[in-house]
């Protein structure tokens, strides 16, 4: 094994070998800090690097493990941090050159908790701007690098530099946002997993706002036992009731269309696996079109976002993504009573869909309908990637997206997706073991 391979392990496996002393703190640090200084000049998935407090709050938790003292599984492991979280002496950026307003005070509450679990915040990575696309581009600041994919692909967004530190093992455990689909997008197409909590479930206590109806914050690494060591950190007061679910359902062929051969071609396989192995799948009517879902959230954002940002967004002279300006800018045109009608609308629509979809059971869908494609050949008028995620968001459910395979040059990720509160059981269905258990 290379000298740093053990950053390559399960993140699980890694955390038992800090607590049996097989491996420090220290040199799980230094480790990840080499591979940050070498590799990630060229994927960019970092904005800032906390080189020095890293290696001091490294040494600190080397001291207390030889004292008999151990903080739990995230005790020493480098987590990143997307950049639209405060982290006290840092700015947050959001992804922007005209955001941030000074370096940020006091850390965002679940920094504090991740902390406190005996993570180690490494740096803050790179997103989209205002965390506003699904591709992963950023013309401010440039696009991180997909190290799944063949040349400068898209690491899908907005959480792009979160996903790209985790697939490039930059770092183990990643922390982003989902207010759309940000977590799972760019899980999907770096080939990692990703998980989108109940909303409520993680404070955002201290985290730059997008539409606090559907923001959540939500953990990425390599694997789904990954997911729920750094959930654990992310919110100690979660109940894990390790259950499974009694169902799993599948969408209709049609709902699914237009979607990339490939990407069709694994789910439709991975669903007669299901049946094969005996778990009973059966399509799910859903009251509403994916692409309603999917216009229905993005009208909510885009009034929340220009509600947050419209001074920004309206002033030409700030350099700014004209692709995002131009997104977040069609929230003007929806105005307060607009708004109320599309709050009572979703509150409407997550009773038609919770009429027919019960608390045990599982949705599984794609994560996107394309795979990862080249910057340069991107259409940025278009938003097909959260055709897939949004109706979680929308619709007030909790999901986890997996690396299911590669089709040839590309990684592809399925997702599953359950009621609000039934976080556990989601996690639980892709345990070894379980029904899904070849999905982690």
């Amino acid at each position: 094994m290379a000298e740093d391979g053990f950053l390559d392990e399960p993140s699980k496996r890694l955390s038992a070998r800090i607590r049996r002393g097989e491996v420090s703190v220290s040199s799980v640090v230094r480790a990840s800090l080499d591979r940050i200084a070498t590799r990630d000049p060229d994927l960019h998935a970092f904005v800032t690097v906390f080189d020095q407090k890293a290696e001091h709050r490294a040494r600190e938790l080397d001291a207390e493990l030889a004292q008999g003292h151990w903080r739990g599984p995230l005790h020493g492991l480098p987590v990143a941090v997307k950049d639209l979280a405060d982290i006290e002496g840092a700015p947050t950026g959001f992804g922007s050159r005209c955001y941030a307003q000074g370096r940020a005070r006091r850390n965002a509450r679940f920094v504090d908790t991740l902390l406190e679990a005996g993570a180690i915040i490494i740096g803050k990575t790179q997103t989209v701007e205002f965390a506003y696309g699904s591709w992963g581009t950023n013309h401010a600041l440039g696009t991180p690098v997909n190290p799944s994919v063949a040349g400068h692909a898209v690491p899908g967004g907005s959480s792009s530099g979160s996903a790209v530190a985790v697939a490039a093992g930059l770092v183990p455990l990643a922390v982003g946002s989902d207010t759309g689909g940000s977590v799972r997008i760019p899980a999907a197409l770096c080939g990692v997993a990703g998980m989108k909590p109940s909303h409520g479930l993680i404070p955002l206590d201290g985290v730059a706002p997008l539409s606090p109806a559907l923001d959540t914050i939500g953990p990425l690494a390599r694997d789904v036992a990954g997911l729920r060591l750094l959930l654990r950190g992310l919110q100690p007061d979660w109940s894990e009731t390790a259950t499974s679910p009694a169902n799993a359902w599948t969408l209709c062929d049609a709902d699914l269309e237009p979607i990339h051969p490939d990407i069709l071609a694994a789910y439709r396989a991975q669903v007669a696996e299901l049946n094969a192995r005996g778990l009973a799948t059966a399509p799910l009517p859903l009251p509403r079109p994916l692409g309603e879902y999917q216009r229905f959230c993005g009208d909510i954002m885009a009034h929340d976002a220009f509600a947050a940002l419209e001074p920004l967004v309206t002033d030409r002279r700030l350099p700014m993504d004209p692709f995002v300006r131009r997104r977040i800018g069609q929230g003007a045109a929806i105005g307060a009573r607009d708004h109320a009608d599309a709050t009572q609308r979703r509150a409407q629509d997550i009773e038609d869909f919770l009429d027919r979809f019960g608390p045990r059971d599982v949705l599984f869908l794609p994560a996107t309908p394309l795979p990862p494609c080249q910057v340069a050949e991107i259409d940025e008028s278009e938003i097909p990637m959260s055709r897939f995620t949004r109706i979680a968001n929308y619709l007030d459910l909790c999901a986890v997206t997996v690396p299911l395979c590669r089709s040839g040059p590309f990684p592809i990720g399925m997702q599953l997706v359950a009621q609000s509160g039934q976080d556990d059981m989601l996690l639980s269905a892709l345990s070894p073991g379980r029904d899904f258990g070849h999905l982690s």
